[in-house]
Order: C-alpha cells, then structure tokens, then sequence
C-alpha cells in the first residue's frame, strides 16, 4: 500500500497557502507573499514543499483545496491547479468551504465560530458553525452574504447573547487546517473526484455586475 501523501491548497484568500502532510500530520506549510501573486507562486510553492520532504508529485496520495468564497481569480486558479493534478495523476481531490477552514483553525475556546471573509461593496461573506469537538464542526447558517453593518445583527438573532468568534480582519484560511480537516474525506474518495469540486461563488464577479 502506498503511504500517504496529501497536498492542500488554499488561494481564495490574498495570501497563498500550501501545506503537505500525511494520514497523521502535517509535515510542512509554504505562506506567499500577500498580493496575489499566486499564478507566479503556486507552482513554485509545491515545488519547494515536495523538496523539503524529499516527495515527487508522482508519490502524491490526494489533494484537498479550498472552494470559496473568496477571490474569484485565486480560487480558479486553485481549482485548475488541483483539477489538474487530479485528472493527471489519478489523485482523488476533494474541495473545503474557505469559511469552514477559517471555523476550524478559530484560536478560540467559543463554542460559536462565524468566520468572515470580505466581499467588497460593503458586504462579507459569512457562515456561523457550532463546534462540537477539537475539529467537530456543524454549519448552522450555509455560507451566504450579508452587509457588514448587518453581521452582528444576523448573528445575534440567530443565537443571542452566547459567546461568539468572529474572525478579525487579515484572518484567513489556512493550509495546514485545511490539511487536517480533509484527511478522511480524501480517504473516501476515488480518482476521479476531481471533477465534482466546484468553486463556491456567492456572487457573481465584478465584471459581471458590471455588465
């Protein structure tokens, strides 16, 4: 049996995030530069990771990326990167929510977890999960997206007064969680599940507004 070797990609937010690992840990992460340089890094970033574990891509068992919301362009370019290593080595790829990677990785001892990721135009992207282990979670309100003024609000009508974790801003999703929380999802899954891991776009892009 081949050992296991996972990849994770996480390019919905302005910082890209890789990380390897097998079925019991992570063994290492890569963290790009912000600015959504990741068409110029990605390939480069798996590339310094395969070397510092002395792995070919050819030896890789699975790869998870994140989905959205987030970046219309990086999360594409997430996807046609895992798609790719999917369709061509015949790795099963599975895809997260960025807000439910965000929810797992939450520093927090709350039980309540809203994660937030910046939509612009005045509006956030945003799902509430309820923890219910180390990295237990339940999605108690889907992702959706909400005017930033009206977060707290929503949030508030939905679970009262309990203690809450709402992510900062510059919190963003992360490898290495994403890693975590996709081992066994990547364990049921079969070769050719790179062709169901779909981005998750809330709302239409920019230039399609504009249109």
């Amino acid at each position: 049996m081949r050992p296991e070797r996972f990849l994770a990609i996480e390019t919905s937010s302005p910082r890209l995030s890789l990380a390897i690992g097998d079925g019991h840990r992570v063994i290492a992460s890569f963290t790009g530069a912000r600015g959504w340089r990741h068409a110029d890094t990605v390939f480069e970033g798996i590339k310094e990771l395969l070397g510092r574990a002395r792995w070919t891509l050819q030896s890789l068992t699975g790869v998870a990326v994140s989905t959205g919301p987030g970046s219309f362009t990086g999360i594409r370019i997430g996807l046609a990167t895992s798609r790719a290593l999917g369709q061509s080595l015949r790795l099963p790829v599975v895809g997260v929510s960025s807000l439910e990677v965000m929810a797992a990785g939450a520093r927090t001892k709350a039980k309540w977890l809203a994660p937030q990721i910046d939509a612009l135009a005045g509006h956030s992207f945003f799902g509430l999960f309820e923890r219910n282990g180390h990295r237990t979670l339940r999605r108690d309100i889907a992702e959706t997206m909400v005017a930033s003024g009206r977060l707290v609000e929503t949030l508030k009508r939905r679970i009262g007064r309990r203690p809450i974790w709402i992510s900062p801003a510059g919190c963003y999703p992360e490898a290495r969680v994403l890693l975590e929380i996709s081992r066994e999802r990547l364990k049921k899954a079969g070769p050719g599940s790179y062709r169901s891991v779909l981005p998750l776009y809330i709302r239409r892009s920019t230039a399609e507004e504009r249109m």
